[in-house]
């Protein structure tokens, strides 16, 4: 009864069918009537993307048309008996939550039952992590408004707006040039060890904090590292924020703390030791910050993926992009160029992870921090912005100094 209602609701439905269809068709025991006729239902509001709803003669024709010596009785039936229950769309969302649940669960029940039988050990835990992840991912979206959206813009006001809407900037200027303002999607920034790549994190940080609190905008940011020590990053962050440097900040605790308060209004969220795409999710939905920060990006792990090597970070960076927009918030990857960028000026896409992926493709921004041991550019650091999707593509080079004791860059 309750999938027949789901086929009624797409039927009557094309918004919600664009929403939710692929995530029903991730139901591994949907009976083959009803995943045949989900599928056709997805085929025609493909092809005339303007219809608002379908009806039994437009199924039955397009079937005939598609097997034209199929016996298609019995797939009439089907709809015949959905288009006849009773539920209204007012309960829908929760229909469509409690058929995944119900699916999922049989599911987790098979997995167990060779367990409680004797019959096999090892690999539950990993097995309903999978299907936890999997639940999560196919209930998410019933609570997020439908994101489809009209452009009543003319192609005047479009470019404007395109050239004017900046969102939050970034602490360098040629970061606003070629990327623009600070919107949902997935970043990396990268560099060599001791370049500068963690205070460049903590620098925006604090660039992100103060525009948050004097403009009042009522969201906050977040930071989720599973690496280095979260009460010195904290530290550093004030000192970046202040413009200070860390020995003074050392001798004067309160009126450092007072002050860093005032400026950012304590709206960082600063969270260690998380570990997987789970951890974060859980905390973007606690917060909803504008900004989430991935330190070591590389390093989380993804409940439920088996896949290795550069497979594994495609999927986990896929992942991350994809819930940076259903969750609106901007994700911030931090990692480690490979080695080939060891004395390069600009690092690029074939530096990330020693060129072993092609992980780029799933970024929306990918920014390297190039550094060079010449005599007298120690304090000198070179960005590259070497992918971008954002503020029309474009790609770039700059240079900026670095003060390491105030955690700082600025434009040179």
């Amino acid at each position: 009864m309750k999938i027949l209602a789901v086929l009624k609701h797409f039927l009557t439905n094309s918004n919600q069918q664009v929403k939710f269809h692929r995530h029903i068709m991730k139901i591994g025991n949907l009976e083959r009537s009803h995943r045949e006729l989900f599928e056709v239902m997805d085929e025609l509001y493909t092809l005339f993307p303007e219809k608002l709803s379908l009806n039994r003669a437009e199924i039955q024709a397009y079937i005939e048309h598609k097997y034209p010596s199929r016996d298609i009785t019995n797939l009439m039936d089907v709809i015949d008996s959905a288009m006849a229950t009773q539920i209204g769309p007012e309960v829908s969302l929760k229909l469509i939550e409690s058929v995944i649940e119900f699916q999922l669960a049989n599911k987790a029940a098979a997995m167990m039952m060779p367990i409680i039988g004797n019959q096999k050990s090892g690999g539950l835990y990993d097995g309903l992590n999978e299907i936890l992840q999997e639940y999560s991912d196919l209930v998410t979206l019933a609570d997020k408004p439908d994101q489809l959206q009209d452009c009543d813009m003319s192609y005047e006001e479009a470019i404007r707006f395109r050239a004017t809407d900046t969102g939050m900037s970034w602490p360098l200027q040629c970061l606003n040039k070629f990327i623009g303002g600070i919107e949902p999607g997935l970043g990396l920034v990268m560099a060599r060890p001791d370049v500068g790549k963690t205070s460049f994190m903590l620098n925006c940080m604090a660039w992100w904090a103060a525009i948050l609190k004097k403009e009042g905008k009522g969201r906050q940011l977040l930071y989720c590292g599973n690496e280095e020590g979260i009460v010195g990053l904290k530290a550093r962050c004030g000192v970046s924020l202040l413009g200070v440097t860390t020995e003074w900040a050392e001798q004067n605790p309160v009126e450092f703390g007072k002050r860093v308060s005032d400026r950012s209004g304590d709206l960082i969220r600063w969270h260690g030791g998380v570990k997987s795409t789970r951890d974060v999710e859980t905390l973007v939905k606690r917060y909803n910050p504008v900004v989430t920060i991935l330190d070591q990006l590389p390093k989380f792990i993804m409940p439920g993926d088996k896949a290795e090597g550069p497979q594994r970070l495609l999927n986990m960076y896929g992942w991350f992009r994809d819930k940076s927009k259903e969750l609106d918030s901007a994700m911030f990857g931090v990692c480690q160029a490979g080695f080939t960028a060891n004395n390069k000026q600009y690092p690029d896409d074939g530096d990330i992870h020693n060129s072993k992926t092609d992980v780029a493709g799933e970024l929306d921004y990918g920014i390297g921090i190039g550094f060079v041991k010449d005599p007298g550019m120690e304090e000198t650091r070179f960005i590259n912005v070497f992918k971008n999707k954002k503020k029309y593509g474009r790609k770039g080079r700059g240079t900026c100094h670095f003060n390491a004791d105030k955690c700082r860059y600025t434009d040179a």
